[in-house]
């Protein structure tokens, strides 16, 4: 299946995987309950989803990091264009 078959979408399959504590962690670099501060922003959250930097994201302490399937879908989903 090509990334063109069902495309990742912010709204739907994006965004619900943000929790309140993760905006609020990450509010210093962008609003991650925001398609364009997302899309904005989407490799450096995706370099921090997979743990580089200051760690992985979210941290142990606010719920740990994502699952390898989670981050493989924000992968996808900057892969598919950002589709909002």
């Amino acid at each position: 299946m090509s990334s063109t078959d069902n495309p990742v979408s912010f709204a739907a399959q994006i965004r619900p995987l943000f929790r309140p504590i993760d905006i609020n962690h990450m509010a210093w670099l962008c609003d991650l309950s925001k398609y364009e501060d997302v899309r904005d922003n989407a490799q450096s959250i995706l370099d921090r989803l997979k743990g580089g930097g200051a760690g992985p994201m979210p941290p142990p302490t606010a719920g740990g990091p994502w699952s390898a399937e989670n981050i493989a879908l924000f992968a996808k989903w900057i892969e598919d264009g950002c589709v909002a």
